[in-house]
């Protein structure tokens, strides 16, 4: 005859030896969830505080290089793959828009040093053909010029002359604010020139970034 605590210890060897079953695996979140819980780069304060009330803040993509820009009721960024870069778009009173370069790509090999688009950015700015790319602030460069260009910009910055304003064409230094060259970050291929204006700017350059 079998003893009933024959049987438990029979049951329980029974239950020890059937397999478990697996958890499921977790499915790693998808790409494009985790792009959308990332949170947008904030402008900075001077931007923000210009803009902030009346437009809408954005990314704009132009030719692989991404920003982000507010869009507002008369001024914007727009993307020209055609230039390659971006433009601000004014819109007056009769309803015209205004368009006006204010970042341009230039392409250099990846190990080539960024003075290496000197000729593209020549034949992009006229009159600046005495001028050369420069370290500036920032880690950023400049276009300048040199030579006797340099000392009459020097006159005219004294107060001793009256020309030249524009000594390297429309990519250089002028009275209508700065204009910056700098390598674009994670495209060495990319050299990208921001018109700084004399006003905050509609956008703010330090959220350019390569996109695919």
């Amino acid at each position: 005859m079998i003893r009933s605590s024959q049987i438990l210890i029979a049951a329980a060897l029974l239950a020890g030896c059937t397999p478990t079953t697996p958890a499921a695996p977790v499915a790693d979140e998808p790409a494009a969830a985790v792009a959308a819980a990332t949170p947008p780069p904030q402008p900075r304060e001077s931007i923000a505080e210009t803009y902030g009330a009346t437009c809408t803040w954005g990314e704009v993509v132009s030719a692989g290089v991404a920003i982000w820009s507010y869009t507002c009721p008369t001024v914007r960024l727009v993307a020209d793959e055609a230039l390659p870069g971006f433009l601000r778009e004014t819109t007056n009173a009769d309803g015209t828009a205004v368009r006006e370069p204010m970042i341009i790509f230039f392409a250099k090999a990846p190990d080539a040093p960024i003075g290496a688009v000197i000729d593209a950015v020549r034949a992009a700015s006229p009159g600046s053909e005495s001028c050369e790319i420069e370290p500036g602030s920032h880690d950023d460069f400049v276009l300048m010029p040199t030579g006797d260009q340099a000392l009459a910009y020097s006159k005219f910055l004294n107060g001793e002359a009256e020309e030249p304003s524009m000594p390297c064409g429309p990519l250089g230094p002028s009275e209508a604010g700065g204009r910056t060259n700098r390598v674009l970050a994670g495209a060495p291929d990319k050299v990208i020139m921001i018109d700084w204006g004399t006003e905050p700017p509609v956008y703010d350059p330090d959220t350019l970034q390569a996109v695919s």
